[in-house]
């Protein structure tokens, strides 16, 4: 999302609390999509140059345990893109097999490390990363700095589960780690906490 009047561009990562956040400058976003959603760094870095480093850059980061049992429920329960476990998923991506038939832009967008999306040239280039565990108190930051009143986010897309740590064993836990450690390693998140 990009925002000429207020001077800001938001990387919107799935599953991160986004969709709340362009609702409040959006109202219908979770109605429609809003135009560049989900669009990376090096995606507004090139189409946009100089906006991209003038205006202010955020994003928001989500614990890699936690954020694939939300993409999980989202793909199967709100997207019906498949029907199998969670322990399925993680092993189709430990072998880097496909998740779903005709949905490649799920791994190799969606579910790409959340560094990533917000790097170029292998640099993070965003101004603030707020998480989502600390998502309001982390947006009236991004409100702050933007000059305009906090606003208490909707709580938009959620899905229905129970704590992320309740559906890992040690072997699932290590594939996350594997495949998520530079966001492991860039934002310092920790399985359990």
């Amino acid at each position: 999302m990009i925002s000429d009047p207020h001077k800001f561009i938001f990387i919107h990562i799935n599953k991160t609390g986004g969709t709340s956040i362009e609702k409040v400058f959006v109202p219908e976003a979770d109605q429609k999509d809003v135009r560049y959603k989900h669009a990376s760094a090096a995606y507004y870095r090139r189409r946009f140059p100089i906006k991209f480093w003038r205006y202010f850059k955020f994003a928001f980061v989500r614990n890699p345990w936690d954020w694939l049992v939300s993409r999980y429920h989202w793909s199967r329960d709100r997207q019906h893109l498949f029907d199998y476990s969670f322990e399925e998923m993680l092993a189709r991506m430990a072998k880097g097999s496909p998740l779903a038939e005709d949905e490649a832009w799920l791994e190799n967008a969606a579910l790409l490390p959340q560094v990533e999306r917000l790097s170029v040239g292998g640099k993070v280039r965003v101004d603030f990363v707020g998480r989502y565990e600390n998502l309001q108190h982390d947006f009236d930051t991004v409100c702050a700095r933007l000059a305009i009143e906090p606003r208490t986010l909707p709580h938009t897309f959620k899905t229905d589960h129970g704590s992320y740590v309740d559906y890992y064993d040690d072997a699932s836990r290590k594939i996350v780690e594997r495949l998520y450690a530079a966001d492991i390693a860039a934002f310092g998140y920790r399985f359990g906490g």
